[in-house]
């Protein structure tokens, strides 16, 4: 004979009518997709859909699913919005930028050149753009200029001057 399947409601019990519109405007207005995503899920989950079919919907796995309603169970509003997530990883480490300054301070060199110092370094780490190197930096106090390949401004003036006198 089949077995009945009771479908286990994740968030225990049913979301009151504030926490539905509190979700809604969160789903809508967040500055963050994934906080607006957990929103949606949370408010599916309470209308009866399935993880996987949420998952479909949303494109994650389904693993998130059961965080989100796990946070939400233990602290509320509070459980789901524990930190924004996402974004690209980190391409520059604290070590990699650590190292970076060390090799600024021992010689003058380029941005490409301490760079090219630091792949050397950590060749398993993905291509990083000076501008991310540059900006790690001057976090940790250093600046730099680019430099000028074009003849200064004075230099210019009293030789220009000099061919009209001619």
């Amino acid at each position: 004979m089949g077995r009945k399947i009771q479908k286990r409601n994740l968030l225990d019990a049913p979301l009151a009518s504030e926490e539905i519109g509190t979700l809604n405007q969160l789903s809508k207005h967040h500055r963050y997709a994934d906080f607006r995503r957990r929103a949606l899920g949370l408010l599916a989950l309470n209308e009866g859909r399935s993880v996987v079919e949420i998952a479909e919907i949303l494109r994650v796995s389904d693993q998130p699913i059961y965080n989100w309603a796990k946070g939400w169970r233990e602290s509320g509003l509070v459980g789901i919005l524990d930190g924004h997530k996402g974004g690209a990883p980190v391409k520059l480490t604290a070590e990699m930028l650590d190292l970076a300054a060390d090799i600024a301070r021992q010689e003058p060199l380029t941005l490409a050149r301490i760079a090219a110092r630091v792949a050397e370094k950590f060749p398993e780490a993905p291509v990083f753009s000076l501008d991310r190197l540059s900006i790690g930096l001057k976090k940790r106090g250093l600046s730099f200029k680019r430099t000028r390949l074009s003849l200064k401004k004075n230099a210019t003036k009293r030789n220009s001057s000099a061919c009209k006198m001619d």
